[in-house]
């Protein structure tokens, strides 16, 4: 968890790396899509229940895999528009970025046994 405190207090100093709008936009992508594969990294070991003291419902981990799916397919898109040359909004991103703090709620509750209602909002449901 402290990794995910320490890659999302990146975050800013990141993003100031890029000299256009659209440049500090596709930063902000990149920024949240290395935080992702951080909090997501030990997902697989979670599931399957290598992790001492977390243990997921079947409920549970329907919930992580479509929460996370969810926020993946977010990531890519606006990640294929930059590779394809297009602009992206500043919309997109905070969409994005607000989605990848559901998504982090989300994550930390299951893992304590609970089921935020964040899980909802990212798409996992409740």
């Amino acid at each position: 968890m402290k990794k995910v405190f320490f890659a999302l207090g990146l975050l800013p100093l990141l993003a100031a790396c890029a000299n256009t709008a659209q440049g500090k936009l596709h930063q902000a992508v990149y920024d949240v899509d290395s935080a992702y594969h951080v909090l997501a990294n030990p997902m697989p070991d979670v599931m399957a229940g290598k992790v001492p003291g977390v243990a997921l419902t079947d409920t549970q981990k329907d919930i992580a895999k479509r929460a996370s799916q969810t926020l993946f397919n977010e990531i890519s898109s606006l990640e294929t528009s930059i590779e394809a040359g297009s602009s992206i909004t500043q919309t997109a991103v905070s969409a994005l970025q607000t989605d990848f703090a559901s998504f982090e709620t989300c994550w930390a509750g299951l893992k304590t046994g609970t089921t935020p209602d964040s899980c909802a909002t990212i798409g996992g449901s409740k």
